[in-house]
């Protein structure tokens, strides 16, 4: 079997599989890098990037200033690789953040964790690649109808994450319990029906990529086979060389299986999907976290109804504090039961491209 290669405007990328740009430093310029250089699209993220001491003096100098020094970084490791930033739109530096990227011209933005409707009138006249991530043919109409009528463009690739996804989910607990009902490859089909009409309109196909349960070469070519253009993988990367999160965060989630997964609310105001710990068990048991909000770095999240920090207790996953952490997961852990280097996971893909 061969793989065509995922056609992005004048992005040519030889293997279909964007890192996924998975936040609080676990999505660097080193795991960006080396996804870029397998041949996929690498993915720094935006979240959490600036080191602590320097966050809490000043937040929004530290994350623009760190952000640019990791993609500079990901360039000189990657010269040739496609390069792309996740952000998510509930970051109180939204704005800043795609500048920065601008800025650095970058090949893609990713954003979605909220609908990106003010994204492209944040990169007028740059030739950055955008694409918006969804969960229901809803979400991607409305993202249509407001770009087309506000800036008169559709994306350039769109994302299609499913029920079995890690992380925050675009989705109600209702269907979360029967994620048959809102299973990936009927997401696929509403998408492509409202992608249509505009499709037709602007005279060019708007590739879609499929993103869930994706732990093994086998699971690749399972998305490409129901109809997507390329894939999105997250957690499988967790356990990666190159992710920036501690070992003892990289081993605990070897060790997993699919009985540790949990969904929890999310400060953000959204179901997010982790691993069972001890600060998950306090939190099912009802139990509120106390905290300060140093950073203020997420504009959905309403810290005084919140039971826990979520950049506090990702930022335990970063240093290796297991009881503490929250560790972001997608259903396919199961399948993720050793640690290696992402060139190494990405290389059988490699060898098939043309």
């Amino acid at each position: 079997m061969t793989l065509r290669p995922l056609i992005i405007g004048d992005l040519v990328v030889p293997v279909p599989v964007v890192q996924a740009g998975m936040g609080v430093q676990v999505a660097k310029s080193a795991l960006a890098a080396a996804a870029a250089r397998a041949g996929a699209i690498g993915c720094i993220s935006s979240v959490g990037i600036g080191s602590l001491t320097g966050s809490l003096v000043n937040y929004l100098n530290e994350s623009n200033k760190k952000l640019a020094q990791e993609i500079r970084l990901a360039r000189q490791l990657a010269p040739q690789g496609v390069l792309a930033v996740n952000i998510m739109v509930a970051l109180s530096n939204y704005d800043e953040i795609i500048k920065v990227c601008v800025d650095e011209k970058v090949d893609i933005i990713i954003s979605g964790a909220g609908l990106p409707l003010s994204l492209p009138g944040c990169t007028v006249g740059s030739p950055v690649k955008l694409i918006p991530v969804i969960s229901s043919g809803r979400a991607m109409s409305v993202i249509l109808k407001t770009w087309h009528r506000r800036y008169q463009r559709l994306p350039d690739a769109v994302i299609v994450e499913g029920p079995l996804c890690g992380g925050h989910l675009g989705f109600t607990y209702a269907q979360l319990a029967a994620p048959a009902t809102v299973g990936i490859a009927m997401l696929l089909a509403d998408v492509r029906a409202v992608l249509a009409p505009f499709e037709a309109e602007y005279g060019r196909r708007v590739p879609v990529l499929g993103a869930e349960n994706i732990s093994t070469v086998e699971d690749v070519h399972a998305m490409l086979a129901l109809g997507f253009d390329g894939v999105q993988i997250g957690t499988r990367f967790f356990c990666t060389e190159e992710a920036g999160i501690d070992e003892k965060s990289k081993r605990f989630y070897a060790k997993a299986t699919s009985k540790d997964i949990v969904v929890i609310n999310s400060p953000v105001g959204m179901p997010v999907r982790v691993l069972r710990n001890r600060l998950v068990e306090r939190l099912l048991a009802g139990e509120k976290i106390p905290f300060g909000c140093p950073f203020r770095c997420l504009r959905a999240c309403d810290a005084r109804a919140a039971k826990f920090c979520i950049a506090e207790a990702l930022t335990k996953t970063l240093f290796g504090d297991i009881d503490n952490a929250l560790l972001m997961t997608g259903c396919g852990i199961g399948e993720v039961n050793n640690i290696l280097p992402a060139e190494e996971f990405l290389a059988p893909l490699t060898k098939l491209v043309r």
